[in-house]
């Protein structure tokens, strides 16, 4: 199963967003994170369907996939803290 296989990003995307990218892409040349790899990719910084150029930045690829990752494993995180069920009483405390 490829990485994108259950997610809706891509249909969330604006219709022209090759166009937004090719720009974002044209005004930050050289990655917004690392700050010496060319940017190959769009981040959002804030996540979410923003797509306003003032949440829009160019990474290189390898620093997206970090932040992508990290991002991920928070969420999985929190997702995993609401389903615990509650801790029981200590039986000496009853």
């Amino acid at each position: 199963m490829t990485p994108w296989a259950r997610s809706t990003r891509r249909t969330r995307l604006p219709p022209d967003w090759p166009r937004i990218r090719a720009r974002v892409l044209r005004r930050d040349p050289i990655c917004r994170l690392c700050g010496t790899a060319p940017s190959t990719e769009v981040d959002h910084i804030r996540p979410g369907d923003d797509h306003s150029d003032t949440n829009l930045r160019g990474v290189c690829t390898p620093c997206h996939r970090t932040k992508s990752a990290h991002e991920g494993g928070t969420a999985a995180a929190a997702r995993r803290s609401r389903r615990r069920p509650p801790e029981p009483d200590h039986p000496g405390l009853r």
